[in-house]
């Protein structure tokens, strides 16, 4: 063979050269990895959205309750009115105002 030699390796010597390239435990932690974040993050973004689309309904119905609370606080202030509450106690009840009397109060006995 022209005076070259071919070296011919034993199984001894080839276990303890270093392997060329990434290894395969390697290459399936960091695929496991990638794709249990990319799961996470697609959790967390549901997540959000559904806790978004709650808030969104609450204000809605913060909004409606204090429109209701304003009409009820009308309601109340139109009905508790002096005016009203004489006419369904004339009407209504056949209450009648009193005549107005006249109340006299000495602080001195007058003089004999």
């Amino acid at each position: 063979m022209n005076g070259m030699r071919r070296h011919v390796g034993s199984p001894a010597s080839m276990r303890n050269r270093p392997a060329s390239g990434p290894s395969l435990v390697s290459f399936f932690f960091w695929t496991i990895f990638l794709v249990s974040a990319a799961i996470g993050y697609l959790w967390v973004y549901n997540q959000n959205d559904l806790l978004a689309t709650g808030l969104e309904a609450n204000r809605q119905l913060i909004l409606e309750l204090e429109n209701n609370n304003r009409e009820l606080q009308l309601n109340i202030d139109k009905l508790s009115q002096i005016d009203r509450i004489t006419q369904i106690a004339r009407n209504d009840l056949g209450m009648m105002v009193p005549p107005a009397e006249s109340l006299i109060v000495y602080l001195q006995e007058p003089p004999p």
